[in-house]
């Protein structure tokens, strides 16, 4: 459960940047919330029953703990997809009402973070309960712990240059601490391994596990979670109305 309410969260931000409308209150986006999760948790209990996961000798507790982890994708698959179907619905329109409302609402730092939270959770979700973030956690020597970190840091660093690099977006004087490449890696990558911790505490992985195991699990496990972080990134691009501002440099 704290998973999916950590899920929800995201969700929320995602809708809230993704441009799924135009122009939304409040209300709507919690609306538009309320029906992702609600077509996910639909879903996954149809899903699961048909597969034969749940019957009528399942306990409720154990139900409920299905449902929610096969949730938390399904709701991103829906948020996501839900997206991509209004951005191709809103070209027609930006077509006819060409030289008016031209380019997506710029995506500030702190929304972009939630998307690599998007990323990385839906990600680091298939490889947290089984057995190779244990495994390598607990045989890596400290030095390839260091390894893996720089290497993961320096790919994710690079997706994030690419990324701002493709939207056309560059460092204004105006922008935060956070929209530099250097602290948004650092920030996303921090994330990367947070959600690490949170999925193996939830799947039991960090009981009766010295700290170095623990910390040698993270770690390796938040190389998959930067990766998820990395393509949620891409998602928004440079988060600047890049568009606009080549077609203005243009003209």
């Amino acid at each position: 459960l704290v998973l999916l309410a950590v899920a929800t969260v995201i969700v929320v931000g995602y809708n809230a940047v993704s441009g799924f409308r135009k122009e939304r209150s409040t209300l709507q986006l919690l609306l538009d919330t309320i029906e992702t999760m609600g077509l996910a948790i639909a879903t996954a209990a149809v899903a699961l029953v048909v597969l034969g996961r749940i019957d009528l000798d399942t306990g409720l507790r154990d139900a409920v703990g299905k449902i929610a982890l096969q949730t938390m994708p399904i709701a991103f698959g829906v948020s996501l997809a839900s997206t991509q179907l209004a951005a191709e619905g809103g070209e027609e329109s930006e077509d006819e009402d060409e030289g008016q409302n031209r380019g997506h609402k710029p995506v500030g730092a702190f929304e972009r973070l939630f998307i690599a939270a998007g990323g990385a959770l839906l990600f680091a979700l298939n490889i947290a309960p089984t057995e190779e973030p244990v495994l390598l956690g607990i045989s890596a020597e400290w030095w390839m712990l260091l390894v893996a970190m720089a290497a993961t840091y320096l790919v994710t660093l690079a997706i994030v240059f690419y990324a701002d690099f493709r939207g056309g977006r560059s460092p204004e004087p105006g922008d935060s601490v956070l929209d530099r490449p250097l602290t948004e890696t650092t920030a996303a990558y921090a994330i990367s391994l947070i959600v690490s911790l949170l999925l193996l505490w939830s799947f039991g992985r960090a009981d009766g596990v010295s700290l170095q195991a623990l910390a040698g699990e993270v770690v390796m496990l938040a190389v998959v979670a930067s990766f998820g972080a990395s393509v949620g990134r891409l998602l928004v691009g440079g988060g600047g109305d890049g568009g606009g501002q080549a077609e203005e440099a243009a003209a």
